[in-house]
């Protein structure tokens, strides 16, 4: 065992069978993109695959805002010199109603088909944990396989994508004599704090007579990199178009992303101008997007041709409305993020303001009381004095006689509450083991309602 902490980047460990687990140095780079280019293949007689290996080029540049050179945890052979499994920590600062919380993001996760089923990655995962833990973050969040990463503590409890599909084919012509009204361009980077506040203006938006629950803060930082940063091969961020009238005044963006996704052009974010409205200037932006559309590549040699433009907004977004139920008829319902939150109580203290608010808006306003969750491998206890959180700790049920909770969630499923997921009546319906008695369940529904969130993949 080393002697270093697991985030330290001296840190080693023997796994056994001649490999060692430990955290990347600049003579890895090149075996990462060798790695990563191998595995991420749908069928093994394939050609590797350069758009991931491009990707990885940019993650260990230096020069990515959200990644250090040697955030890359792996698990190398030492014989061959071959690295067999590796992930990396990226960082992000989301906001939940309004409060920030930084989060640590593993990605492009990977293991060599031949040193599979060993537990290389839960040992990696171990020292992504340890490095998100000392810089700070609150929880952390992955995309990805189906089922997979619940074995490390995550459970699905947010929105991911959900896209509404336009055909091509289905846009709108101009009318014989007539000229568009409106046309897209290229931002440049000195039009940056105009992009920044339609990001701002996109993310804050209400949905449902709500403001949107958790989004992603992006900073300027990232937003450059958009621009300049991303390697052409990665296909990685997305291009910012503003949307301009015939005076070439910006009056909206719109983001695409650098690559198709098969047939698909996908947009990534849209959004007007106070008093411009998105339902006068979406069918020019619509035959612009169907110009552009072919000229954008796939992400491999034989993908399709274009075919349609893929709005990928969340559950729910102006755009949407904007678009119609007739000419944006094929839905894609969103997949979820997976979220790891290893210290509950205190992140209930840190949104501890946002939940205080709900209390007051409801029913329960001024509440004083105590309320107990049973996690079955543990709990949680809130305490609310006047209406104010006044403590939120681990909690474990007695086996024999003591105090009872008023509540339980199997491990990990009150997060789909916490988030705003999904309502807790539609947690009972789908797990038997969701329960809460009467007094309960009425100040679960007042302090966790379900609400739209739109977070965004920053890459």
């Amino acid at each position: 065992m080393s002697e270093h902490p697991l985030h330290d980047p001296a840190y080693r460990r023997d796994l056994g069978g001649g490999l060692v687990l430990r955290w990347s140095t600049p003579a890895d780079y090149e075996r990462l993109a060798e790695l990563y280019s191998y595995v991420f293949r749908e069928r093994a007689e394939d050609p590797l695959n350069t758009r991931v290996a491009a990707w990885t080029r940019d993650l260990i540049s230096g020069r990515h805002p959200l990644i250090e050179p040697g955030d890359f945890a792996l698990v190398e052979e030492t014989a061959r010199g071959t690295i067999v499994a590796a992930t990396c920590l990226m960082w992000q600062v989301w906001d939940y109603a309004g409060i920030s919380f930084p989060i640590g993001r593993p990605e492009i996760v990977a293991t060599h088909p031949d040193y599979r089923n060993r537990g290389l990655i839960r040992a990696i995962f171990e020292l992504i944990h340890a490095r998100s833990a000392a810089r700070g973050h609150m929880a952390q969040a992955i995309t990805g396989i189906a089922y997979y990463y619940r074995q490390f503590g995550y459970e699905y409890a947010l929105d991911l994508s959900g896209t509404r599909r336009v055909y091509l084919s289905a846009i709108p012509k101009l009318k014989e004599g007539e000229q568009e009204l409106y046309t897209l361009r290229d931002a440049t980077l000195e039009e940056l704090p105009l992009v920044l506040q339609l990001y701002e203006r996109e993310r804050t938006r209400v949905e449902g007579g709500f403001p949107i629950l958790v989004s992603t803060r992006i900073g300027e930082d990232y937003w450059r990199f958009t621009f300049d940063g991303h390697s052409p091969e990665s296909g990685e961020g997305w291009r910012t178009h503003f949307i301009q009238d015939r005076e070439r005044q910006p009056l909206g963006y719109v983001l695409t992303k650098h690559t198709r996704w098969d047939d698909m052009l996908p947009v990534v974010g849209m959004a007007v101008q106070p008093g411009v409205s998105l339902l006068a200037v979406m069918p020019s932006v619509l035959r612009a997007l169907q110009q552009l559309a072919p000229t954008v590549p796939t992400g491999r040699p034989d993908g399709p041709s274009a075919n349609t433009i893929g709005f990928v907004l969340g559950r729910s977004h102006p755009a949407y409305t904007a678009l119609g139920d007739s000419l944006a008829s094929r839905y894609n319902p969103p997949y979820a993020w997976y979220v790891r939150v290893p210290d509950l109580p205190a992140f209930i203290r840190h949104i501890a303001p946002a939940l205080e608010q709900r209390l007051a808006a409801s029913p329960f306003s001024g509440h004083s009381g105590e309320m107990k969750l049973d996690f079955y491998r543990g709990g949680l206890r809130l305490v609310f004095e006047n209406g104010r959180l006044a403590a939120a700790e681990d909690w474990r049920q007695s086996p024999a006689w003591g105090p009872r909770p008023q509540a339980g969630f199997p491990p990990l499923v009150f997060l789909q509450l916490l988030f705003g997921h999904r309502s807790l009546a539609e947690l009972r319906h789908a797990f038997p083991d969701v329960w809460a008695d009467d007094v309960a369940s009425k100040l679960l529904d007042a302090l966790f309602p379900p609400r739209i969130s739109w977070v965004m993949p920053l890459d």
